[in-house]
């Protein structure tokens, strides 16, 4: 009995904590959703040494999202590309990333390809 009830209260312990951290572990992600309605490519550039590195492209089709924890408040410098002629960027520019999760949705108006942030209703 001593074995089952130890058991239990380190699965009780195990679960509370779980679920007590659920909202600090959740904080700091960024997303990007492709609204544009066709594949896109999405890249993140940085300066290091004065000379400008690329990261790792990821294709996005029409409605994916690409999420990406971020540690601390910083601005990310994204370039986004057709996928059927990824040589030249549609859109270009910063993205204010902040110590809190946001969405940021790729659209396309008046033929021309956006960026912004997506307001979130905050849950009560």
């Amino acid at each position: 009995m001593l074995i089952t009830t130890t058991s239990l209260l380190r699965t009780v312990v195990a679960l509370t904590t779980l679920f007590c951290s659920t909202g600090a572990a959740s904080a700091n992600w960024i997303t990007i959703k492709n609204d544009t309605g066709k594949p896109i490519v999405v890249q993140e550039t940085v300066v290091v040494n004065g000379q400008v590195r690329r990261g790792k492209p990821t294709t996005l089709l029409a409605g994916e999202t690409l999420r990406e924890f971020i540690p601390g408040p910083t601005v990310k410098r994204v370039e986004v590309y057709d996928a059927a002629a990824p040589t030249q960027a549609t859109w270009s520019g910063n993205l204010n990333c902040k110590d809190d999760n946001q969405t940021f949705s790729v659209t396309v108006s008046s033929g021309r390809v956006a960026v912004g942030q997506v307001v979130v209703p905050v849950k009560k």
